[in-house]
């Protein structure tokens, strides 16, 4: 089946008449009402829930939202502990926390999926070209909310790639707590000014 922008819209428009819901269906409600996985994983590789509830005028749903949020902050929070100023930016805003007034990072949360003998982590970086310096990707255990890996990674390491799976072993792992990268963009940006 040959996917295109408007059969993408199209299918959720009617995802969204089945479930008879005013806002963007989650990937699990998308499974459920289509009984497979092609539209949901159309959505994911052509920009993401978010990039399509943005297109189509939708909120998404709360619960979604709710966990990107919980994690943004948490990512703030950590920045703070090791002293740098951090701004939360708003849901609209094409990167999450903005630290020491200049570094932008956007922060990606996910859990394990597992496919066959194998587990990664998926994270939908939305765009082709980041608008991002610096992305921040939060990997969590099984079954849990607790940081199991978290990679620091320049985006300009990723310009090109729209959805990053990292495995058990990853040619990513050199990025694992790479806070040194913000600290190194820091004092650029410091140097600059």
């Amino acid at each position: 089946m040959k996917w295109t922008d408007e059969k993408i819209e199209r299918e959720i428009k009617n995802v969204i008449k089945t479930l008879n819901i005013d806002r963007m269906p989650s990937t699990s409600e998308i499974k459920k009402a289509t009984n497979n996985y092609g539209l949901g994983i159309k959505i994911t590789r052509s920009g993401g829930v978010r990039y399509w509830a943005d297109k189509l005028g939708l909120e998404l749903k709360n619960s979604e939202t709710k966990f990107g949020n919980e994690w943004e902050f948490n990512m703030k929070k950590e920045l703070e502990g090791k002293g740098y100023i951090v701004e939360k930016m708003s849901t609209k805003h094409p990167y999450d926390l903005l630290v020491n007034d200049n570094i932008k990072i956007d922060v990606k949360v996910s859990r394990y999926y597992h496919k066959d003998n194998f587990k990664f982590y998926s994270f939908n970086l939305e765009k082709k070209y980041h608008n991002c310096d610096i992305f921040i990707f939060v990997g969590l255990k099984d079954g849990k909310e607790e940081i199991e890996r978290l990679f620091i990674i320049p985006s300009k390491y990723l310009m090109g790639i729209k959805q990053l799976s990292i495995g058990t072993q990853s040619k990513y792992d050199k990025y694992q707590n790479r806070w040194d990268y913000i600290e190194k963009y820091s004092e650029f940006y410091a140097e600059t000014i």
